[in-house]
């Protein structure tokens, strides 16, 4: 293991093993720790990316209403998701982030999705690790599908917002569902976002509304 690595993987591992937090307390910077994780032991990897789950107070004091309720769900993704970001992490790499807005085109999905959960402005990151297993980073460009948030001295992350909307428009009108995944740009995608609000609000008649309108709007390809 290369030194400057094995120090940044300590650095990490103290913050980690702090226990209670100061208010003031700041993580270290994002693109450092993941430089850190990628290629670090896999019993450090996954031990790091469990701890990015939002316990259920913290996952109320930062999303936004509707989406402090389906803390549940969200946590039951994340669960299933730590194989696939331990795996996405065993590698060296070169990591590079970015501020997490609304209308970035190089969003996947799922951080689109994990945008609505969010107050305007907050500030959360995205991720991505650039290499082909050597270090040097030369290699294909792979986002991390998760939002990064600051919890005091540690990184959280959200993920799964869009495979929750997705079950959840299915089960209430498929039709519909189709056209909330097509929801990720411009009109489409503030319909979109209205879709989504209505179905965790359980407000029917807006959701209809909302279906009817993204109709017209979202191109939907594929069978239907």
């Amino acid at each position: 293991m290369r030194p400057a690595l094995a120090l940044a993987i300590l650095v990490v591992l103290a913050v980690a093993s702090c226990g209670e937090r100061t208010p003031s307390a700041e993580p270290p910077p994002l693109a450092a720790y993941l430089g850190a994780l990628a290629g670090a032991d896999e019993a450090v990897r996954a031990r790091e990316v469990s701890s990015w789950k939002l316990g259920r107070a913290t996952w109320a004091r930062t999303v936004v209403a509707p989406y402090d309720a389906v803390y549940d769900d969200y946590a039951r993704r994340f669960d299933a998701a730590i194989p696939a970001l331990v795996a996405a992490l065993a590698r060296p790499a070169r990591v590079t982030t970015r501020a997490h807005y609304a209308g970035d085109p190089r969003l996947t999905v799922g951080q689109a999705r994990a945008r609505w959960a969010l107050p305007v402005q907050y500030p959360s990151e995205v991720a991505a690790l650039h290499g082909d297993g050597d270090g040097d980073g030369d290699g294909e460009d792979t986002p991390l599908d998760v939002v990064f948030v600051r919890d005091g001295a540690r990184w959280r992350a959200i993920t799964g917002i869009d495979d929750l909307l997705r079950e959840r428009a299915h089960a209430a009108d498929p039709s519909c569902a189709r056209h909330l995944d097509a929801a990720t740009t411009g009109r489409c995608a503030e319909v979109g976002w209205v879709i989504a609000d209505a179905l965790l609000r359980t407000d029917t008649r807006r959701f209809a509304r909302a279906c009817t309108l993204a109709a017209n709007l979202c191109v939907v390809n594929g069978p239907p």
